[in-house]
């Protein structure tokens, strides 16, 4: 029987808190899209890709982090991740500008990549076994929790009198307390994964090869990209199509705000009910069900005209999206043999850089189809209609024995 591993609270304290910063800071872009776009002069395609770059991030660094927790362990990775998250969140408060900011978001996203590459193993080596899934469904409901109180936080700042911006000198001061939490706390010992680097590199070989790999990684990548893409773009989409300034006047900005965080709401709650639907429901017709919800929904935020209707409908979107990441990253996982487990991960988390294509590119489109100064969402938006249509044919491919 294996020794509780109590000694290891703090360091669990610690963990909650950071899944709680980070997703903070990176969900807080959907509520500073529109304000990108009023402070600097620019359109809304290249607002939503100043926030979108945090996700090249993921892109470009999850996998060597990987192999920098083989070499120097998660300690140092997460305490290196989290002072990278930090010195990005400093920049974005302290020097203004598009492309300063822009160079800001891709440091946080640098960080926030470490940390989350480093934390998802790292939990499991700290829980009890009977209680692993419960902490780390309890760390996947704080990170829902932050990216829900980020858009808050903006508002709070700006009902202070205060620029948008200073959101970050709070996020600055939440990623210092991160820094120092994840410090000091005794970690597990760690160990060393030498020896499998040549069988990393036969696995990854074989399943860059592999049509069905292929599947499942664009799967991630339209899933992520569209999670991220409405989210970013909710803000721009209620002032071109609803003119909730004109309408509403100074509550304007903070119905933007709750909407995205709403939003946000919706795919926590739907988090935590989706584990019972899925004991209920085989994945890939759970996929089925939700995705085709999804869409009905954002079609219901995108054809309304009655302003109620549309600030409850991208809430109830984000609900029903909640289940697709966990459900295809499993299924992927179940497609293949134990052995390439790690490189199917680390494949699945690259390909989180999704979410810096999407959001822009439904704002190009409502630019190229209508105008920077009248965008055409009702077609931006297709692009939107066509990765839930391709998410729901992972519903239907999908294998659930090992392909190779």
């Amino acid at each position: 029987m294996s020794k509780p591993k109590n000694n290891y609270l703090f360091l669990l304290i610690a963990l909650a808190f950071a899944y709680l910063t980070f997703g903070a800071i990176t969900n807080v872009a959907g509520a500073i899209v529109p304000k990108i776009k009023e402070t600097y002069h620019v359109s809304g395609s290249a607002s939503s890709f100043l926030a979108s770059v945090f996700f090249i991030a993921y892109g470009l660094t999850s996998v060597p982090f990987g192999v920098l927790i083989n070499k120097s362990g998660s300690k140092f990775t997460l305490i290196f991740g989290s002072l990278i998250t930090t010195i990005g969140v400093l920049m974005f408060a302290s020097v203004p500008g598009y492309y300063a900011n822009m160079v800001a978001m891709f440091v946080c996203g640098v960080g926030i990549t470490a940390i989350q590459v480093a934390a998802n193993p790292l939990v499991k080596g700290v829980s009890n076994p009977e209680k692993y899934s419960r902490n780390l469904t309890l760390f996947m409901v704080l990170f829902g929790a932050g990216s829900y109180l980020a858009p808050h936080i903006v508002t709070f700042v700006k009902l202070r009198g205060l620029e948008w911006n200073y959101s970050y000198w709070i996020f600055t001061v939440i990623s210092i307390v991160m820094l120092f939490g994840l410090a000091f706390p005794k970690y597990p010992p760690e160990k060393t994964f030498g020896e499998k680097e040549h069988k990393s590199e036969k696995s990854f070989a074989v399943l860059l090869k592999d049509p069905l790999m292929m599947m499942y990684t664009l799967a991630i990548f339209l899933y992520v990209g569209v999670e991220v893409g409405v989210a970013n773009n909710i803000g721009l989409f209620l002032e071109d199509m609803h003119k909730v300034t004109n309408v509403l006047g100074e509550g304007a900005e903070a119905i933007k705000n709750s909407t995205v965080a709403n939003y946000w709401l919706g795919l926590l709650i739907g988090r935590l009910l989706g584990s019972f639907v899925l004991d209920k429901i085989p994945t890939k017709k759970a996929i089925r069900i939700y995705i085709s919800c999804a869409a009905l929904l954002l079609a219901c935020a995108i054809f309304s005209n009655n302003l109620t209707i549309v600030l409850w409908a991208f809430p109830m979107v984000g609900f029903f999206i909640s289940i697709m990441f966990p459900s295809i990253y499993g299924l992927a996982i179940e497609s293949y043999k134990k052995e390439y487990s790690g490189m199917v991960s680390g494949m699945l988390c690259t390909a989180i850089i999704g979410g810096a294509v999407i959001g822009p590119l439904i704002a190009k489109v409502a630019e190229i189809t209508g105008s920077i100064q009248k965008p055409n969402w009702y077609l931006g938006m297709l692009i939107a209609f066509a990765c839930y249509a391709y998410i729901f044919t992972v519903g239907i491919w999908a294998k659930e024995k090992h392909a190779v």
